[in-house]
């Protein structure tokens, strides 16, 4: 089969990573792919697999491209897709992908990687998406609860449930990163730093127990636009010298080699890739209990699930774990399982066959 592969970019982010998964996984299986991306101002974080074709096109946000300018956007798109002559499209969070396929009649495949509950559109975009969506030969989504939430309220969509997949941690030696100074102990958390991730109810968390535990640090990698709102937070708790903000690093596996807990704080997420990641390490993982992590991390087994919004029981969560360290250690163990439990190659099975199904 031609399948064209389609998402907004491949700067860094979960859904970016899991498409370079998904399009290296199916040109191994012997289709030919191409990955098309929608914004080419934005580079390239994560390296293309080899004998995946890459495409781009530079197109303007909609509330940027004004009326007549819709019409050049959908354009570009369409011309975009038909020079890949795709057999199928599988578009991850790109629903106006959707046009340019109905225009083509070419079936598509549309992929969410966030929680479908938490969706804030504009009146008119909703009544459009609702209409491009029941088209799709499949809508896939990251967890049960998405799926009964589709079949109530838009009974005219095909929703499937697709969990991303855990790889197994690379192999060999990874040089220990300058950042984490080995007389340090860490707690890890890895995101954007927007509103969505919560980072300043983990602020709050780590004030309750940042004293008690000063060989200990909590490291938060990322980049966004709530970064100078959160280290004045830190600096208004008065924790500053317990924590570390990292820009985005590439080899994060390195840091997951050498942090003992991680930390998510999520107020929405779908199926987060940086806790598949992080406990295909053996990293024991805390989080809030919403969509995602409540299917990822087994509570009391590899981890722990808090109450959401409760940041003292997150605090008291990640205490438990950084005081005992036989605990840390089955946990670690109890955690790897996770590369069986969400294997990459169920989640390629589950996609090829998809395919299989619309081109049919």
């Amino acid at each position: 089969m031609r399948i064209t592969c389609v998402i907004g970019t491949l700067g860094g982010g979960g859904a970016e990573r899991v498409m370079t998964y998904l399009s290296g996984g199916l040109v191994r299986r012997g289709h030919t792919v191409t990955l098309l991306t929608m914004d080419d101002s934005v580079p390239d974080f994560y390296e293309v697999p080899e004998g995946v074709t890459r495409a781009r096109i530079n197109l303007p946000a909609f509330k940027k491209a004004g009326f007549f300018g819709g019409f050049v956007r959908l354009w570009k798109m369409t011309r975009a897709v038909r020079q890949t002559r795709p057999d199928v499209v599988i578009s991850f969070m790109t629903v106006s992908i959707a046009v340019s396929c109905l225009l083509l009649r070419v079936p598509y495949i549309y992929a969410d990687h966030l929680d479908v509950r938490h969706f804030q559109f504009s009146k008119k975009w909703q009544i459009l998406s609702n209409f491009l969506l029941a088209r799709a030969h499949t809508v896939t989504v990251l967890s049960e609860r998405d799926r009964k939430f589709i079949e109530l309220y838009h009974s005219k969509w095909t929703p499937q449930v697709i969990y991303n997949p855990a790889l197994p941690p690379k192999q060999g030696f990874l040089p220990r990163p300058e950042f984490m100074p080995e007389r340090y102990q860490y707690v890890a958390a890895v995101g954007r730093l927007v509103h969505q991730k919560g980072f300043d109810r983990l602020l709050k968390a780590w004030q309750r127990v940042c004293n008690g535990f000063p060989n200990w640090k909590l490291l938060i990698i990322g980049a966004g636009p709530e970064e100078s709102r959160l280290k004045s937070l830190a600096d208004t708790l008065d924790i500053l010298h317990g924590v570390q903000f990292v820009p985005p690093v590439k080899g994060v596996e390195a840091v997951y080699r050498c942090a003992q807990i991680y930390a998510m704080s999520s107020r929405a997420e779908g199926f987060p890739m940086v806790l598949l990641e992080a406990m295909s390490a053996g990293v024991p993982a805390v989080s809030f209990s919403c969509t995602g992590p409540d299917v990822i991390i087994r509570d009391g087994v590899d981890g722990f699930l808090v109450t959401p919004d409760n940041t003292d029981e997150l605090a008291e969560k990640l205490a438990e774990l950084m005081t005992n360290e036989p605990l840390r250690a089955e946990f670690a163990k109890n955690a790897r399982q996770v590369i069986k439990r969400f294997s990459l190659k169920d989640y390629i099975d589950a996609y090829e066959n998809l395919c299989k199904d619309a081109v049919k």
